[in-house]
């Protein structure tokens, strides 16, 4: 089973056919006056993995958005049974079944909860940064994999990919398809095409 990348929320494209509205989000857009409240946080985030009932979660740390990072939320998903690896820009998990991908939710929900960024990143909703994400993905990404010969069906617009919960276009998981054809290591395209946008770029 091929590897597949997994979103990092809270850090978790163009294409030659179709031009989508690739301007950047407004500066003040969506950006609060103060760091969201721990339930508002955690209201967002449990839209975000279309978690009906969220449960409360205890705070076990304070995370930056680096490697080190996504490396506790990695090691939160393994101790829950997860196979997640971590790579450069991002986390991937072998495919699995479909009957399995609420429990995954919910363990993403838990594991992000449980180690929320820190509050200077907080001032941006949860909207927000997958608003950001998918300018990043059409106007950075996309561009840089295909200019390596990697194909990338069209983008849906920003607001179907918000709807979604940004599962329905997954770019990244498409080149990792590809390299998985080819023989490619999936992490060698990742470091010089990183999926995650920029730490800069989730700042108010």
């Amino acid at each position: 089973m091929r590897a597949a990348p997994i979103g990092f929320a809270c850090l978790m494209c163009l294409t030659s056919c179709s031009q989508p509205d690739t301007a950047p989000a407004p500066a003040n857009s969506q950006v609060t006056s103060e760091p969201m409240t721990r339930e508002e946080y955690l209201t967002e985030l449990a839209g975000m993995y279309n978690i009906d009932d969220p449960s409360q979660v205890d705070i076990v740390q304070e995370i930056t958005l680096d490697q080190d990072g996504m490396r506790q939320r990695q090691q939160c998903l393994a101790d829950r049974g997860w196979p997640v690896t971590l790579e450069e820009g991002g986390m991937s998990i072998d495919v699995i079944p479909v009957e399995q991908q609420q429990a995954l939710n919910l363990d993403q929900y838990i594991c992000e909860a449980a180690y929320p960024v820190a509050a200077k990143y907080q001032s941006i909703t949860l909207e927000e940064q997958q608003r950001r994400w998918y300018h990043y993905l059409v106007s950075t990404y996309v561009p840089c994999v295909e200019a390596l010969g990697y194909a990338v069906t069209e983008p849906p617009t920003l607001e179907r990919f918000l709807a979604t919960q940004t599962t329905a276009w997954r770019p990244a998981a498409e080149v990792a398809d590809q390299t998985r054809d080819d023989g490619t290591a999936f992490h060698t395209i990742d470091e010089q095409c990183p999926q995650s946008m920029p730490v800069e770029m989730l700042e108010p």
